[in-house]
């Protein structure tokens, strides 16, 4: 199996299981609507035309604890597809949240590449930061894949295309800083702080992207 294919797989994986919890759900509305009509259905018999040794009230009775515990399990399945609902927009934002900081950072890693020590760095590396704020800039982002905003933004601004040059960067940046892209099925955040990285390779600037 290729990656596409692995791709489609994950993507399809969860659409199944909510189709599946909703096919469920209506089962068990179903099965709900079915118990009800049994009581009616037991009522009439008992008001109307009463068979000789029934005993309606334990009938109903019997009925109304199935019809008890559908209710119960048709509440526990409805909020869990909450619950998996709600995790889903959780992971969907925090992919969002990474995916704009990769390219801010891979940014604010050209700005200060081309850049001279001192004022003009400050200066460059502030007219980033008020730049990656413009809506247009920031829509831009959200609907580009990392790759093709951060080309896309050097061209218009005037820096080197050098696309993976800026995100290996923004990577290094992120990892330093404890934030990792987020996976699927980790809802929570990891329970100890991340190792600290060993300290950087002899040669490499030390003056880091300023993350604002």
């Amino acid at each position: 199996m290729d990656a596409t294919q692995t791709d489609r797989t994950s993507e399809a994986a969860p659409a199944l299981q909510e189709e599946r919890a909703a096919r469920h759900l209506r089962m068990l509305a179903r099965a709900a609507d079915v118990h009800m009509e049994i009581i009616e259905a037991t009522r009439t018999e008992a008001v109307e035309a009463p068979q000789p040794g029934v005993d309606y009230g334990q009938r109903i009775a019997v009925v109304t604890r199935s019809l008890r515990l559908t209710l119960l399990l048709e509440d526990k399945l409805s909020r869990q597809a909450e619950e998996k609902r709600k995790a889903a927009a959780q992971r969907e934002a925090a992919q969002e949240d990474w995916h704009g900081l990769r390219v801010q950072l891979a940014m604010m890693a050209a700005a200060y590449e081309v850049s001279e020590e001192g004022e003009e760095a400050d200066r460059r590396e502030a007219e980033m930061h008020e730049r990656l704020e413009r809506p247009e800039v920031v829509e831009l982002i959200e609907a580009s894949r990392p790759e093709v905003a951060v080309a896309a933004l050097c061209r218009r601004w005037g820096y080197p295309v050098r696309v993976e040059q800026w995100l290996e960067m923004a990577d290094e940046a992120m990892e330093e800083l404890g934030f990792l892209p987020p996976q699927d099925g980790e809802d929570d955040p990891p329970a100890d702080p991340p190792e600290p990285r060993p300290a950087a390779a002899p040669g490499r600037r030390p003056r880091a992207p300023d993350t604002g």
